[in-house]
């Protein structure tokens, strides 16, 4: 018999799943998108995962909270690396990033995974479900180091909004977390159903506008000002 899966780590490189496991992630991720979050159960998930043990959630991950947990682990670990390395890139450059790098940098990782094929981003759902949620946005938040890329643009776009009173700056980067994930998470449902064009030329031009929208919303002149 496989072990159960450890996913309580402080880094999401370390998580390692059995492949029993994975193909319980993967069920988990497609059938809570198509059925919502509060729609799933974990005897669900295990049957349509083929498993005979109606209680092979429970033996993997401990409970379905533990099942969402490996999930953000699995699916926000490359993004958050990806996110990492083009900071990186960008300071080796000797130049200090701008607003509209910072920018880039909180959407594009995440949108690109709208280029990979559709069954690799039902997860994007999940997030988008997960974040308005306070009990499930507190699972999401705890752990710190799968989003310390974000956390650290973030904090150098904030130094670069100075003009605004710390509230407003904050609560804006706040809002722009929030709309991102709720923006791409919508472009998924949109090229699953057919609705929109999924071409990387289609997502090119939408990034890109989507950008320049979030950047003119963080430099709006505050509230009251002339």
């Amino acid at each position: 018999m496989e072990s159960p899966a450890e996913y309580h780590t402080t880094t999401p490189e370390a998580v390692e799943f059995s492949a029993s496991a994975l193909t319980l992630l993967h069920t988990a991720e497609q059938l809570i998108a198509e059925q919502g979050i509060d729609g799933v159960s974990s005897r669900e998930i295990a049957r349509r995962a083929g498993q005979k043990n109606h209680s092979a959630v429970n033996y993997n991950f401990g409970s379905f909270e533990g099942l969402v947990e490996a999930l953000i682990h699995y699916r926000v670990g490359p993004v958050n690396r990806r996110r990492e390395q083009q900071l990186a890139r960008l300071q080796a450059e000797g130049n200090t990033p701008d607003l509209r790098d910072l920018v880039d940098l909180m959407i594009r990782p995440l949108a690109e995974e709208l280029l990979q094929p559709a069954g690799h981003t039902h997860y994007l759902s999940l997030l988008a479900q997960l974040l308005p949620r306070p009990p499930w946005r507190e699972l999401f938040m705890r752990n710190r180091a799968r989003s310390g890329a974000l956390r650290e643009v973030s904090a150098l776009a904030e130094a670069q909004l100075q003009h605004l009173p710390r509230h407003i700056r904050q609560e804006r980067l706040r809002l722009l977390g929030g709309h991102i994930v709720q923006v791409v998470a919508e472009w998924d449902t949109q090229r699953r159903s057919g609705e929109r064009d999924s071409s990387p030329a289609e997502l090119t031009w939408r990034l890109d506008d989507f950008i320049r929208y979030s950047l003119a919303g963080l430099c709006a002149p505050a509230p009251g000002s002339q």
